[in-house]
């Protein structure tokens, strides 16, 4: 292809990343911070600037060093003498009120102001995969993949809905594609910045998500599949020949990867084992374990939505910690990783096993097997599905010699997605797809790649079905726009029929506060009775209103000049009170309809 050609190629995959970023901060413009953002946001900042890593130890610390990058000390006050900070080191759940606080009840700077320079900075990690997952598929099937990878990734609701957080998933996943890409380039020529590359990110996998810990064990498993082929495999200058060659060379580098990652994770909390400056400030690690006890134990009798403290005492009496709990406390009691680090871990293996989660009207603290797979199917784009489909037609339509001439491509974009699927099978966090955004690059790679193919043997027909998947992905889009969050496809009924099937970070984050105070500022002489879901403060909105409480939500109607209005986030309307009367009210307003619906995802109700 001429030059001209891969010039305009590169134009069109740069103007679409170019829409990515300013579609996605249109979006969130005008929307309040999610339910995570106010800690994880304050976690940032006392981390960068206190140096200090006991809040939220569950999410470690790279990507939230680049949230906050640049921000002068003073923009937040931190309360020292506040109770809830002296016991920080012993409570998991300190760093809400403490965010909550600072950012809100006395702030120095407007908190959106800050959120809003962060969520800047996090839509450029979104940027930066789009290149990737462009460059990859170019890289395999030429500039068209290029295009068509980009603009599956660009225009997916999804991406829109999360790259501009202040969170981790979208990180996450550029951390295994990064990982990937660089085992590919090793296994194609294993230099010594190539191999380098891979301990780099896997020390960056494991200190951004506690995900990335799956690194450890896709590095070897790709490793040994490229010694395993039959190709010869040049190494440092040097050609392996024979599979045990390979073989060596495969643990040579993984060793080497692991060192380098080691020295990442402890400069990434400064090398030092202690969560702060002071020792005596050391996390007490019984607590984490405890945790763990307390929620493996009730897994392990069912899971039962009401469970009585003795029962779950009981229960934990016979409890044994497993493998990575022993290995946790043995590492911690000999200082062999940083504390903050290993009690976030144990915090984060506690959380996984118990946590209420909804599917298609069910409630669970245990989760099901198959959730991420139909959390896929209903918020994946109908186009994305579409063209998925058709690219598993195309590549098998394909010639069996010129689909596997070189097959290392194919393993390596195959391990991530594979495995990691696999472990969210295994999940019993079901709260968000966003969980499982790593393996959907992978699958914007696979449809640029076929469709090059497609366009390659049937370029009339091809070229009109690729033009149809771009455009019909971006009216999908623009329909959603700015409510990406709740988006579910046509086939799913939209973010309304999406109420019925997914709940949390799927439909309802508490982002819409904003659109409550503008519908408050339309109809001032409605008394709001609220159930939110977030952890923004409402009253920084200049909205009023009343708690939503147990008594109210049954009680007769509410005084006021106008009749009153329930506003209620979707995630209350769908999880199940532990009362009857208040599940039996929640029913009943599911089975009116909602006078207004903002963002798709706070419903209110005519109290009347």
């Amino acid at each position: 292809m001429s030059l001209r050609a891969n010039v305009r190629a590169a134009l069109a995959c740069g103007l679409l990343l170019l829409i990515f970023a300013e579609t996605g901060w249109l979006a969130w413009l005008n929307k309040s911070a999610t339910f995570d953002e106010p800690g994880d946001l304050f976690a940032a900042w006392v981390q960068t600037h206190e140096l200090d890593f006991r809040c939220m130890p569950e999410d470690p610390p790279l990507y939230k060093y680049y949230a906050v990058a640049g921000t002068p000390p003073g923009q937040l006050r931190l309360d020292r003498a506040s109770p809830i900070w002296g016991r920080m080191s012993t409570d998991m759940n300190a760093t809400a009120p403490l965010a909550h606080d600072a950012l809100y009840v006395n702030p120095v700077t407007d908190p959106d102001v800050l959120l809003r320079h962060a969520r800047a900075r996090m839509i450029g990690l979104g940027i930066v995969l789009g290149v990737l997952i462009a460059w990859w598929a170019w890289r395999l099937a030429g500039p068209l993949a290029g295009i068509v990878a980009a603009a599956a990734f660009c225009f997916d609701p999804n991406f829109l809905a999360n790259a501009p957080l202040v969170k981790d998933d979208v990180a996450m996943a550029l951390c295994f594609v990064a990982l990937m890409a660089a085992i590919w380039l090793a296994g194609e020529r294993a230099t010594l910045w190539r191999c380098l590359g891979i301990g780099v990110m896997l020390g960056i996998a494991v200190t951004t998500k506690f995900s990335g810990l799956l690194a450890l064990g896709i590095v070897p498993l790709a490793l040994m599949m490229r010694a395993l082929l039959a190709t010869p495999w040049e190494v440092m200058q040097l050609t392996a020949r024979t599979r045990p060659q390979r073989m060596l060379a495969a643990i040579g580098i993984y060793i080497a990867a692991l060192m380098i990652g080691y020295l990442i994770l402890w400069a990434a909390y400064l090398f030092r084992y202690s969560p702060t400056n002071d020792p005596r400030q050391d996390f007490d690690l019984s607590v984490a374990v405890d945790a763990v006890a307390r929620r493996q134990s009730i897994l392990a009798h069912g899971a039962p939505m009401i469970v009585d403290p003795p029962q779950i005492q009981q229960w934990m009496r016979s409890w044994h910690p497993d493998f990575l709990v022993r290995l946790a406390t043995w590492g911690d009691a000999h200082r062999l990783l940083p504390q903050a680090w290993t009690y976030g871990l144990l915090g984060a293996y506690s959380a996984s096993h118990i946590r209420l989660a909804f599917l298609c009207g069910q409630s669970s603290f245990a989760g099901w097997w198959y959730y991420f797979p139909l959390a896929m199917l209903f918020k994946t784009p109908l186009a994305t599905l579409i063209a998925l489909g058709l690219g598993v037609f195309v590549w098998f339509c394909g010639k069996a010699p010129a689909r596997l001439t070189n097959p290392w491509p194919l393993c390596v974009a195959l391990i991530a997605p594979l495995l990691y699927m696999a472990m969210s099978l295994r999940s019993h966090l079901n709260i968000g797809l966003r969980h499982v955004l790593p393996v959907y690059p992978f699958l914007f790679i696979f449809i640029g790649v076929a469709a090059a193919r497609a366009r390659r043997r049937w370029p009339g027909p091809a070229s009109w079905i690729i033009g149809a998947f771009i455009v019909g992905l971006a009216l999908e889009t623009i329909c959603a726009f700015p409510d990406f969050i709740p988006f579910f496809n046509v086939a799913a009924g939209g973010s309304r029929g999406g109420l019925r099937l997914l709940s949390d970070s799927n439909i309802d984050w508490g982002q819409e506060l904003l659109d409550l105070a503008l519908w408050q500022q339309r109809h001032p002489d409605r008394l709001i009775y609220l159930g939110y879901f977030g952890t923004a403060d409402p009253h920084y909105y200049g909205i009023r209103y009343i708690e939503l409480s147990q008594s109210q939500t049954v009680g007769g109607q509410p005084p006021g000049a106008a009749p009153p209005v329930y506003a209620i986030s979707a995630v209350l309307l769908q999880i199940p009170y532990p009362n009857k009367s208040s599940r039996d009210f929640c029913a009943g307003l599911l089975r009116q309809t909602p006078i207004a619906v903002l963002g798709g995802s706070l419903y209110l109700y005519d109290a009347r």
